[in-house]
């Protein structure tokens, strides 16, 4: 293989297009977590900009036939950080739901990689394996827009939580809608706790929030799942080399 042009396949996968726009995610995520609490609208803008990295640099992959296994474990490794980082702010931010947020991020990064390993294991080259033995995940990862609407639930919720600790974004967009009591139960103990016997109705970013929650508990669903197939396909490699 010959070394033919920046924007085909070549040697230097360091500079791969996908590769370079990975690096990009990083940097965006960095700078959106540094800026969290001084500058919460660029935090948002930064962290959105990079959430719609990650959908360019498998697109730039494809297009220009620079898929590569460096380009595959940037991109999950990003993707972990990325969640991680988040849900560690909404961890500061809403501390009294600290063990919620903390849990989701071990089950995000238990998931992913235990499917990661056992996926290597079974001889494919990416953690999304569309050969799993669950159904559910193996939708998952075949149905691209599936898995978009998915990961962009994830993503829009956090940040909805984030500005809903705003006051400017508690008075933004009210809704008249009567607030569910077990919000009332839930935001107990919160920065929400003060504001929301106030409200007069449910704030814009509570309703998106409120909206991304079912792509939510879907993606819940597949980490779960997609961790106990995982981990079954470890025993069952183990128990096949005892034969």
């Amino acid at each position: 293989m010959g070394d033919s042009g920046f924007f085909s396949r070549h040697r230097n996968i360091f500079i791969y297009l996908p590769n370079l726009i990975g690096y990009a995610r990083i940097l965006l995520t960095l700078g959106a977590l540094t800026f969290a609490f001084s500058y919460p609208e660029l935090c948002v803008g930064a962290y959105f900009l990079a959430f719609v990295c990650d959908d360019l640099d498998g697109r730039a992959a494809r297009v220009f036939n620079q898929t590569s296994t460096l380009g595959a474990v940037l991109d999950m490794v990003t993707d972990r950080v990325a969640t991680t980082g988040l849900l560690a702010l909404l961890c500061a931010t809403y501390p009294s739901l600290h063990l919620l947020f903390i849990s989701l991020i071990a089950l995000d990064i238990f998931s992913h990689w235990f499917q990661m390993y056992a996926s290597l294991l079974a001889g494919s080259s990416t953690h999304k394996d569309v050969r799993s033995r669950s159904w559910l995940v193996r939708t998952y990862y075949r149905n691209r827009i599936f898995m978009g609407f998915c990961c962009v639930c994830c993503e829009v919720m956090y940040l909805a939580l984030f500005l809903l600790h705003l006051p400017a974004y508690q008075q933004l967009g009210l809704l008249p809608l009567q607030l569910p009591q077990p919000l009332l139960q839930a935001a107990s103990g919160t920065p929400l706790e003060g504001s929301l016997g106030s409200w007069q109705g449910l704030p814009a970013v509570g309703v998106v929030a409120l909206l991304a929650l079912p792509g939510v508990l879907v993606k819940q669903a597949c980490n779960w799942v997609q961790l106990r197939t995982a981990m079954q396909g470890l025993v069952d490699y183990d128990v096949n080399k005892m034969a």
